[in-house]
């Protein structure tokens, strides 16, 4: 084979060579929280994600609210209510006023949208001092990936 073959923007890909063939790995690049705060995320899903501290891991799951009330099932109830901006009810409340009983953290909160339920994930991973990473798929298809170390 006497042809070349080139790739522009090689920099955007890791590379690997397995079995004699060369496999480009497009990387992940990440928004910055600004960024992501202006990207419309109604009607996404999230691709992965996962949340740690330390080496434990806190969530993987992909649904928002699941990401959340694993975050919150790692806190003493006296700090989610100290640092949320949730509403909660110390008694069992299923839709009143669009609040939802949750057995894992003994409380009632009033949900929000993917919008307000990511800014406060963002918010208890930060309050926290977790890790983050989430690819999030948006309505247009593209996927988009957020990072905190």
């Amino acid at each position: 084979m006497t042809e070349r073959i080139r790739i522009p923007n090689i920099e955007n890909y890791t590379q690997e060579i397995i079995n004699g063939e060369l496999i480009l790995t497009p990387k992940k690049q990440y928004m910055t929280e600004n960024e992501l705060n202006m990207t419309h995320i109604t009607s996404s899903n999230i691709e992965e994600c996962i949340i740690k501290k330390e080496e434990a891991h806190i969530s993987t799951n992909t649904s928002y609210r699941s990401v959340l009330i694993d975050i919150w099932k790692s806190m003493p109830t006296q700090k989610i209510l100290q640092t949320t901006t949730f509403n909660f009810k110390l008694k069992k409340e299923d839709d009143v006023k669009g609040y939802k009983w949750c057995d894992d953290i003994h409380m009632s909160f009033q949900n929000k949208d993917a919008i307000g339920t990511l800014k406060e994930i963002i918010n208890m991973v930060k309050i926290n001092k977790l890790t983050i990473e989430i690819s999030i798929k948006l309505e247009t298809g593209r996927i988009v990936h957020f990072k905190i170390e």
